[in-house]
């Protein structure tokens, strides 16, 4: 019998190789085919979450997954509907990690009406914690359900909700799809900090209740002109509630990847949770408080977007405000639909408990703020002459969506006095229902700061005074004092 000798560097060398034959997981190979009445699809993408293919001019593709990728899904391409069950489309199939060849087809319907023109309605923060605040969560459904009644009835209605849908009671998701179901749109849905598993050991594992009962936590859809994206800026760092504001490197990857068949110059509308600036607050600089706030690598995501027009959507804060970015980027932060955590109808910034309706006419957007129980044209609130003690000789306007582009002009006895004063403070009501401490259910509430409050002083007491609020789009809205 003949022997090999091998000197210790050798058979290190082969116990590295064999390690890396067998102990690394292998690509999984999926294939499969898109298509909408027995017509394959062609250009479609499709993804595991990390790389990107696109489909062939019979509508086939093949794509060799990750192996720590949960879902194999494609990017919706414009003029089609996904499947929809429980009110969220289904544009993925799970995929099983133990099969390494799988076939896996999609099949698609084609839209009914043109989509060149089509409302957005977004939500944020729902946040149930238990089956009351489920029940209370109809109260919204039914406000949305007359919104869309009132659109053209032959334009399609999408909705998102933009993160929160429950308030760490993960088994309530079920409960909360059958709910908006009952909108009967196709209702995508953001992961937010609340709707993540805290019990796991790293953020890879965070997701892992959601991804299974909502679809992928970053993905991409297309409705006529306007490309859709949605991302998980959430990162925990396995601390009790411990997150921050972060989107990691394999999105902004696949983000890269996204948007490289997207022209140039279109409008992308990107929804995530976190706000990407920390923009309503001047009070508070703690740096801790920053970083569960804003995404703390922003500017990696604004240099992807440049050559785009990009609306963001966002929630979290349980206030509204719109921050102008850059020229080509407009952030839209959204008043939650639980308002103040549902402890009552105002937000913790003064804006009833609502929504933000988006029309998309092409490539353009339009807006505005719907809150719940109130028509369209109640855009702000006032507050007479001494009811806020910290501006006592003054009337103030909280101008609920107010960005840069408003006008919040004043008239006395008919005579145009200019515009008022923008001021940083509180909203009155606010701060009489949601003193700190004085909650039952949560001890912590309290009233926040904001900038979408404005004020005046009048010369005489007694005089007439009525406010001109006019929005981006020249809508003027006027009340009487």
């Amino acid at each position: 019998m003949r022997y090999i000798k091998l000197t210790i560097i050798q058979i290190i060398s082969v116990l590295l190789i064999v390690n890396v034959l067998f102990a690394q997981p292998k690509q999984l190979s999926i294939k499969g085919k898109i298509q909408s009445q027995g017509k394959g699809l062609a250009g479609v993408a499709v993804s595991d979450g990390f790389s990107i293919v696109e489909t062939d001019s019979k509508g086939n593709y093949k794509l060799l997954a990750s192996p720590k990728s949960k879902h194999v899904y494609y990017s919706l391409p414009s003029g089609y509907n996904s499947p929809i069950v429980d009110g969220i489309p289904v544009f993925y199939s799970f995929i099983q990690a133990s099969n390494k060849v799988q076939t896996v087809n999609f099949e698609l319907t084609k839209a009914q009406y043109s989509q060149q023109k089509h409302t957005l309605i977004a939500w944020a923060d729902p946040q149930v914690i238990d089956l009351e605040e489920l029940g209370m969560l109809e109260s919204v459904i039914v406000d949305v359900n007359r919104t869309i009644e009132s659109l053209p009835q032959n334009q399609p209605v999408f909705a998102i909700s933009l993160g929160d849908n429950v308030f760490d009671r993960l088994n309530l998701l079920e409960d909360y799809k059958k709910a908006i179901a009952k909108i009967q749109v196709p209702f995508y849905q953001v992961i937010g900090n609340h709707d993540m598993d805290y019990n796991e050991r790293s953020d890879e594992l965070s997701d892992q209740t959601f991804t299974t009962k909502m679809g992928p936590s970053h993905y991409s859809y297309n409705i006529g002109n306007v490309h859709y994206v949605v991302l998980k800026d959430i990162f925990y760092y396995g601390y009790s509630y411990r997150y921050i504001g972060y989107i990691d490197e394999n999105q902004l990857s696949w983000l890269e990847q996204d948007l490289k068949r997207i022209k140039q110059g279109s409008t992308v509308i990107l929804s995530l949770h976190i706000p990407t600036f920390y923009g309503e607050s001047e009070e508070n600089s703690d740096f801790r408080y920053i970083m569960a706030n804003s995404v703390m690598n922003r500017s990696a995501l604004f240099k992807i977007l440049e050559p785009f027009n990009t609306h963001i959507l966002a929630g979290h804060s349980h206030t509204q405000w719109n921050k102008k970015i850059a020229e080509n980027i407009l952030e839209h932060v959204h008043a939650a639909a639980s308002a103040a955590w549902w402890q009552g109808d105002i937000c913790v910034d003064g804006t009833p408990r609502g929504y933000t309706v988006y029309m998309i006419d092409n490539d353009k957007v339009s807006w505005y703020f719907k809150g719940v129980g109130f028509d369209k044209s109640e855009q702000f609130k006032l507050y007479a002459v001494g009811i806020d003690e910290n501006n006592a000789e003054y009337f103030i306007a909280n101008v609920f969506n107010y960005d840069a582009a408003w006008k919040v002009e004043w008239l006395e006895d008919g005579v145009l006095k200019g515009e008022m004063t923008q001021y940083w403070g509180v909203d009155p009501d606010a701060n009489k229902q949601y003193q700190p401490g004085m909650n039952k259910k949560y001890s912590w509430l309290s009233a926040g700061v904001t900038h979408h409050l404005f004020k005046a002083k009048p010369v005489n007491p007694n005089s007439k005074i009525t406010i001109h609020v006019t929005d981006s789009f020249k809508n003027t809205y006027i009340k009487e004092l």
